[in-house]
């Protein structure tokens, strides 16, 4: 792949002959046409391209947040290649059936910003559940006003529910309401937080499995 400020008749896009032209990250790209292999795949090769689609099955769902809290753009990754990368190698593993999550392994966020802190997770009534932290407000690089994310995923229903900007470090607790078809489930829940500007969040902290 190649970049180019202009050709002689300027940029241009699509096919032509051999190349194949874009914009890719604000630069005009020119690449060759790929050829295709008449070379069957292996074993290997098949497990890694079904492990991909597992993994973008789960986080395709979530792929805005992931491109704001998943830290910055790293040479010609975007936050979402990063999360997409750091889940292939470390949060999905393989079983005689096919692949599993390891929900405790499972990042919503990645950065410095202090994550949280004792957080305990209860029942309110049915269909909602009470979070509750330490306000570590006075560490480095945590804030008063770094606002919550909170991420549930029900496997069952293959279903996320999302709870952005729910709470403030400083407040110590948050309320989390569900629609009642989340009722009876269990859910694997993840909270993190971004601060003021949304430019730096925290890694976040697996919060368990709980049974709504």
């Amino acid at each position: 792949m190649g970049t180019y400020n202009n050709g002689v008749l300027g940029g241009f896009s699509g096919k032509v002959g051999t190349v194949v032209g874009s914009q890719w990250r604000g630069k005009q790209v020119m690449r060759s046409v790929p050829t295709a292999s008449k070379k069957a795949p292996s074993a290997a090769q098949l497990q890694q391209r079904a492990k991909f689609s597992f993994a973008l099955r789960f986080l395709n769902p979530i792929k805005g947040l992931l491109s704001i809290t998943f830290g910055d753009n790293t040479g010609s990754k975007t936050p979402f290649n990063n999360a997409l990368s750091y889940h292939l190698k470390e949060a999905i593993t393989v079983t005689d059936t096919g692949f599993e999550l390891l929900y405790s392994k499972v990042l919503i966020g990645m950065g410095g910003l202090c994550g949280i802190s004792n957080a305990v997770v209860t029942h309110s009534n049915p269909t909602t559940l009470s979070l509750t932290w330490q306000n570590n407000s006075n560490e480095g690089l945590a804030y008063p006003n770094d606002s919550l994310i909170v991420i549930a995923y029900a496997p069952q229903l293959e279903a996320f529910e999302f709870f952005i900007e729910c709470s403030f470090r400083e407040l110590s607790q948050c309320e989390l309401v569900f629609p009642e078809h989340f009722q009876g489930h269990t859910l694997q829940l993840w909270a993190t937080f971004n601060n003021a500007t949304k430019v730096l969040s925290a890694t976040s902290t697996y919060l368990g499995a709980v049974v709504l």
